[in-house]
């Protein structure tokens, strides 16, 4: 048995006590309770040394499920220690040090019932989006990465479509060298997703239909989950076409003699190329975040570098995916509702008009309905409704040509002032 954390036991003997008219103040519990004991051993000795029968008393506490609700009170305060120890906690008050061998992640998995309420409170307190992105593949550094990494995340819990596509899909672009392909292994690597390059499969995206049986290619190997795909720009046309299909409808079609087979694959893409100009305009279309990537300049690199030496020598890297992977199981199945509607179209139907954008060239599917798709997200970091303001969030992290003006105006409709 798990020995219950010492902060824990001293809650639980100070509702003993009180249960039985005794003021905590009185007993000197911190002298009183061995930290390698479990709580029923020290209540035993305690019980002796006071000669009352503390064990009947959490008995009856335990039929009455009060220790739960302690359980729960101080599974949030360590988790919040397990934060602030590992640099992720900044916006918290500092509270007092305890024992730094101590795994919150282990009590989380004895009490995992607790976890939800852990969560809830959580991102009532922090920014999930910009706390948890901080946690994908942090080796890579600089500035370019922080948006990023936050477009990865909302990819990462849109795993499930309804009536509408709410799959968020990802291109990273730019010349060799810049961390693309580092950041799709490290998701393969620490998070579980599928992985393809050109030289590494030789059915390739859609499959191979020239044998006796049709072998299923990384589309549908990937099928529920997120597909990491390297130099998307040198895959052949026919894959592009598959792909360009199961990104907008979680399906695609392959032909084998007369027999047209409809095969599964929701992937969420998240994908790499060194020369977008090669792609074409259609399956460009299908992104919802295209960023081209730079290497940065001499003293923006020279900054960097102490983050990367000490992220490489971190020996505290797996635990904080782990509290990650935990984040990403806990919002998996929420579907966010519309909260506002009528605020939402104004918003959108206000910015349309305003943009500073070219949007004669974007479709209703990479701005419109991408917009959507991140709100929706965005909203389901937190779980909670979609409404106004998270439409307005995904306007703002798609549209970079807005101005503090426009976005004032901007914000004042999706708060109901005009």
């Amino acid at each position: 048995m798990a020995v219950m954390n010492k902060s824990l036991q001293i809650h639980v003997v100070k509702q003993l006590l009180e249960k039985h008219g005794i003021d905590p103040q009185s007993i000197d519990i911190e002298a009183e309770i061995d930290s390698t004991l479990t709580l029923e051993e020290n209540i035993k000795n305690l019980s002796k040394k006071l000669g009352i029968p503390l064990t009947k008393a959490l008995e009856e506490i335990r039929m009455n499920k009060l220790e739960d609700d302690y359980i729960e009170q101080k599974n949030k305060e360590l988790l919040e220690e397990y934060l602030r120890m590992n640099g992720l906690y900044d916006e918290l008050e500092e509270i007092e040090e305890q024992d730094p061998s101590h795994d919150i992640l282990e009590e989380m998995r004895i009490h995992g019932e607790q976890i939800d309420k852990l969560f809830s409170e959580l991102v009532q307190k922090v920014d999930p989006l910009k706390y948890f992105s901080r946690l994908i593949c942090p080796e890579l550094q600089g500035e370019q990465w922080d948006k990023i990494r936050e477009a990865i995340l909302l990819s990462l819990v849109t795993n499930k479509d309804g009536r509408k596509r709410v799959r968020i899909h990802v291109l990273l672009h730019g010349q060799a060298g810049t961390g693309k392909t580092e950041m799709l292994l490290w998701l393969r690597d620490k998070l579980g997703a599928e992985f393809i390059g050109k030289h590494t499969s030789e059915v390739g995206l859609i499959g191979d239909a020239r044998g006796k049986e049709f072998q299923y290619g990384a589309l549908a190997e990937a099928h529920g989950n997120v597909l990491c795909i390297d130099e998307l720009d040198k895959f052949k046309k026919d894959d592009l076409n598959g792909l360009l299909e199961a990104m907008e409808e979680g399906q695609y079609t392959v032909r084998k003699g007369r027999i047209k087979e409809k095969v599964k694959a929701e992937v969420r893409i998240i994908a790499s190329a060194n020369d977008i100009d090669k792609l074409p305009k259609a399956l460009l279309d299908r992104f919802d975040f295209v960023f081209e990537l730079k290497v940065p300049p001499r003293d923006k690199r020279a900054e960097a570098s102490e983050k990367i030496v000490e992220s490489f020598f971190s020996e505290d890297e797996e635990d904080k995916t782990e509290l990650l992977r935990e984040y990403l199981n806990w919002v998996r199945d929420f579907s966010p509702k519309p909260e506002g509607l009528d605020r939402m179209k104004e918003l959108v139907k206000a910015y349309i008009k305003l943009t500073n954008a070219n949007i004669d060239e974007l479709s209703y599917r990479s701005l419109e309905m991408s917009i959507l798709r991140i709100a929706y997200a965005l909203a389901k970091l937190r779980k909670t409704n979609v409404t106004p303001e998270h439409v307005l969030k995904s306007i703002i992290m798609k549209d970079q040509t807005l101005s503090s003006e426009q976005i004032r105006y901007l914000t004042a409709i999706a708060k109901g002032l005009i």
